[in-house]
């Protein structure tokens, strides 16, 4: 006899919720731009797919066949809300007189239920990670929790800096693009390595040669990152580079200077990612050494 179905998580059904109000809700309030709001909406609809397909298998009672699975999915989740959040009202609330009544207040409850689903999936992955001394997979750690991030904000920095056509700008800013686009893809091998169960990614299991390749993995994070911030800093808002100090006046929604900060905080935020993570992944070798 089949086991009967048991309750659905209740932080997972906010989660699906709120990802499907703010999806639908933005589809209602009409036109929106392309690109920024394509990638908005795609992060509410993955979002509650995935959500979805997790409350399916928690109802069934078919856990998934890592600990670590939903917890990375959640991570992931959380920062493409996160930045559908910030991105989603730069573009359709910020600098659109015209655009009054109706379609404002659904895409302005809309930006509101993607801050709710944020901190759903922040709330799952601060209950479900693994703790100091607790044995787990690598993804459940904090260190594999940070490659989650370090992943999802290489690619959102590939996509800002491919809209502001970045190949074809300085040569600093091509370099820029260079690594973010090498970063993303070490972040995806590393990351889709551990959720296909390769052995390497528990602590207790990978050898020390390799825990030393982590450590290095974010050492060079942390140089690329570094001058990434630096140069792309230097050159999008130096006069002196040919950048601009100050937003232009009279700049649209899809300003690309609003565009320029968000690529410099981004490379920011990545940056101190991998330095935590060095910091996290160096400690764990020295007390295994």
């Amino acid at each position: 006899m089949p086991a009967p179905c048991r309750p659905p998580s209740p932080l997972r059904c906010v989660q699906a919720l709120s990802a499907l109000l703010a999806l639908s809700l933005a589809s209602a309030a009409g036109p929106w731009l392309p690109g920024e709001g394509d990638g908005c909406l795609s992060a509410w609809a993955l979002s509650f797919v995935l959500t979805l397909l997790l409350l399916a298998n928690d109802a069934f009672r078919r856990p998934p066949p890592r600990r670590d699975v939903p917890l990375a999915l959640a991570c992931a989740a959380a920062l493409a809300c996160a930045a559908a959040t910030v991105l989603w009202p730069l573009g359709h609330l910020r600098g659109r007189e015209g655009d009054q009544g109706r379609p404002r207040a659904l895409r302005a409850a809309a930006a509101a239920f993607s801050a709710v689903a944020t901190l759903a999936y922040v709330a799952e992955v601060a209950r479900d990670r693994a703790r100091p001394g607790e044995a787990a997979p690598y993804l459940a750690t904090p260190s594999g929790l940070l490659k989650v991030a370090e992943a999802f904000l290489a690619l959102l920095l590939l996509g800002l800096a491919a809209e502001l056509d970045a190949a074809s700008g300085p040569a600093a800013w091509r370099w820029c693009l260079g690594i973010f686009c090498v970063s993303f893809v070490l972040g995806v091998l590393l990351v889709g390595g551990c959720l296909l169960g390769w052995g390497w990614c528990g602590w207790m299991r990978d050898p020390e040669g390799l825990r030393w390749g982590l450590g290095v993995y974010a050492g060079l994070g942390v140089v690329a990152y570094g001058a990434a911030t630096v140069l792309w800093a230097l050159y999008g808002f130096s006069e002196d580079m040919g950048g601009r100090a100050r937003r232009p006046y009279g700049c649209p929604p899809t300003c690309p200077w609003d565009r320029t900060v968000l690529v410099a905080v981004l490379s920011g935020l990545n940056l101190v990612a991998f330095g935590v993570d060095l910091g996290q992944t160096g400690r764990l070798v020295l007390l295994r050494a």
